[in-house]
């Protein structure tokens, strides 16, 4: 996998990414591809400027056969250990109790996701799932015994980041009357963050999008950034071989992905298996911040698809709302990565 290049954010404070739910009380762990490369765009345009945006990094995207870059969502990481999406992929355990814990879980370390690439896990694997009850990690026995320093006092169990649900009042500016809200965050633990992975098939653009994850580093990223949530440093990781069984008739996605009408008949058969996703949210430019996108259904990253080769699978959708004075994108290309199933 030439070219890819790997990117930790050591988050410096709290975290809050939008979840679906009836407010603000639901963050993720895991940041979108979309989302990432939406905050992209926004810190290239108060870099470059608008037309630089348009010309420079959207335009290339545009006809939808060879972007210049393929984003993977951003995952946890623990030291130098990576985490991987669930694939959505029916698996056969040797135990009865083992179903329910592996529903549970919620990442599969890169030793296990690498072996369920190769098609080469084995019973013992899943004994690593015994001792916790509802594991939000799928690691292997000796993985579990580096990951020491991260494990929860009480529990037991690995945890790299601690979720927080805090009270806000806001006051009705007319009548002064106060209203409790609730508010969603997460903050990692020292050592963890999470990490994206970009593979470059244009590396004219890799020096200006970095300057523009450091801005995002010193400005935030996802919610309240006014209030100081988001912020990060960023550390660089050259030369990544991400996991992948090389001529695979099957993919994973690291990334959510919205396959235009043509690419649908070659992605899917018998074995393939997806989860939809809704992707909504508010549009970030000052013409139309007080904007919502309009909704798109995109695949989950872990979606198990035939490997239909070519350079993309997926496009970028435009997602404006009538009144909005431009085009608003929504990434959605595939971040792919082969798998013998």
């Amino acid at each position: 996998m030439p070219d890819t290049v790997l990117y930790r954010l050591h988050f410096r404070s709290p975290l809050h990414i939008g979840e679906r739910g009836v407010g603000l009380e639901e963050t993720r762990t895991s940041v979108p591809a979309d989302t990432l490369f939406s905050a992209l765009c926004s810190a290239w345009r108060w870099l470059y400027g608008a037309d630089s945006l348009q010309a420079e990094l959207l335009a290339p995207f545009a006809d939808g056969q060879s972007p210049p870059f393929l984003l993977s969502s951003a995952f946890p990481f623990a030291g130098e250990m990576l985490f991987f999406p669930k694939p959505i992929v029916s698996l056969s355990p040797p135990k009865e109790e083992y179903p329910k814990k592996l529903r549970a879980v919620q990442y599969w370390s890169q030793s296990v996701f690498t072996r369920w690439l190769q098609g080469q896990l084995t019973d013992s694997d899943y004994e690593s799932l015994e001792g916790e009850e509802e594991p939000l990690f799928w690691l292997l026995e000796e993985e579990r015994k580096a990951l020491e320093p991260f494990r929860d006092g009480e529990t037991g169990s690995v945890r790299l980041w601690q979720e927080h649900v805090v009270p806000r009042v806001t006051l009705d500016r007319i009548t002064s009357a106060s209203q409790i809200w609730f508010f969603g965050q997460v903050a990692f633990r020292k050592g963890a963050g999470l990490w994206c992975a970009i593979r470059y098939r244009d590396t004219a653009l890799r020096s200006r999008l970095e300057a523009c994850l450091r801005l995002l580093g010193d400005s935030g990223l996802g919610g309240e950034r006014g209030a100081g949530f988001g912020l990060f440093e960023v550390s660089v990781v050259e030369g990544v071989s991400l996991p992948e069984a090389q001529g695979a008739e099957y993919m994973v996605t690291l990334s959510p992905c919205c396959p235009d009408g043509a690419q649908w008949n070659a992605l899917l058969d018998t074995r393939c298996a997806y989860d939809l996703l809704p992707r909504r949210g508010w549009i970030g430019s000052p013409e139309a911040g007080n904007l919502r996108r309009k909704t798109v259904w995109m695949l989950r990253e872990g979606a198990v698809l035939r490997n239909a080769g070519g350079t993309g699978v997926g496009r970028l959708v435009n997602v404006k709302p009538d009144p909005c004075p431009h085009d608003v994108w929504r990434y959605g290309y595939a971040f792919p990565l082969g798998v013998n199933l």
